[in-house]
């Protein structure tokens, strides 16, 4: 019986790749006399292609079935079992229980903050004065120029600031607390409503489907079903005034001018706002109630 005579093409040391003509299979040959089957993955047509839609999909259900989703989703449950009042009621009682363990902490906590900075600012305007007198003097003495001396009393007047942010433990920062630790906890509140709603992570459980069966009965006035979406749009559109009117009380409230992150900050807040209306139109109105 006759062999054809391969064909030998060296790739890479130490690794080769023989190829016997008019045959289907390609092997890899490595110095340890091991063959590795590579059938049909040196075709054009074997490339492998990113799926954006798969992706989101694997990231919502491992948040679904993560394990805060589920203490708050059947803590919802058990506190509805337990207290026997509707759905709407729970909904909104679990949300001010969470807002104070959660959100009541750090909100006085970067209240605090807020403070100590308010504190070292109203130190700045002596230090300033000291720092101008003694960047004078350094100029006659040292004959700096005028960039030179800008760039000594930028650099000054930063440490110092640094050092009083240090001595009063108050990095403008933290300012930002309540927000990252307001972010996390909708999410997490949003995806356990989300399983009640689509009977998720389990269609199948009695408890999923005896929960599901009870928002479309949980409802209150013109919204008897909170599965449903709420087609008078009072909802929507009072979420989106109540959020704007918090804004706005939060950026009135401040006693000094706002830092361009705050500005950032208060004008991407005020968009979200208004573009949350038209997106909260097309929910479940159960999303209203946290």
């Amino acid at each position: 019986m006759s062999y054809l005579k391969p064909i030998r093409m060296v790739v890479t040391s130490p690794r080769t790749y023989v190829f016997y003509p008019q045959r289907t299979r390609t092997f890899l040959k490595t110095p340890q006399c091991h063959s590795v089957s590579l059938h049909g993955l040196l075709r054009p047509t074997a490339v492998r292609h990113f799926s954006y839609q798969a992706t989101v999909t694997s990231i919502w259900q491992s948040i679904s079935q993560s394990t805060p989703v589920a203490y708050v989703q059947h803590g919802m449950m058990d506190l509805h079992d337990f207290t026997g009042l509707p759905w709407w009621a729970t909904i909104i009682l679990t949300t001010i229980g969470l807002r104070t363990v959660v959100t009541l902490p750090l909100a006085i906590y970067q209240n605090k903050i807020l403070v100590r900075l308010e504190k070292i600012s109203l130190e700045m305007p002596e230090l300033i004065k000291e720092l101008k007198l003694e960047t004078a003097y350094a100029i006659k003495k040292f004959n700096w120029t005028e960039k030179e001396a800008r760039i000594m009393y930028n650099h000054s007047l930063k440490k110092q600031w640094n050092k009083l942010i240090v001595r009063e433990n108050c990095h403008p920062a933290k300012t930002m607390v309540l927000l990252w630790g307001q972010i996390p906890l909708w999410i997490v509140q949003s995806v356990a409503i989300r399983n009640l709603v689509s009977l998720m992570p389990d269609p199948t459980a009695i408890d999923a489907q005896i929960a599901y069966t009870e928002l479309t009965l949980g409802g209150f006035g013109w919204i008897p079903n909170l599965t449903e979406l709420d087609h008078s749009l009072i909802l929507p559109v009072a979420l989106g005034v109540i959020n704007l009117t918090i804004i706005e009380i939060q950026a009135a409230s401040r006693t000094k001018l706002p830092s361009k992150l705050q500005t950032v900050f208060t004008n991407l807040f005020r968009v979200l706002s208004v573009a949350m209306v038209p997106i909260a139109a097309s929910v479940p109105s159960v999303y209203f109630l946290f």
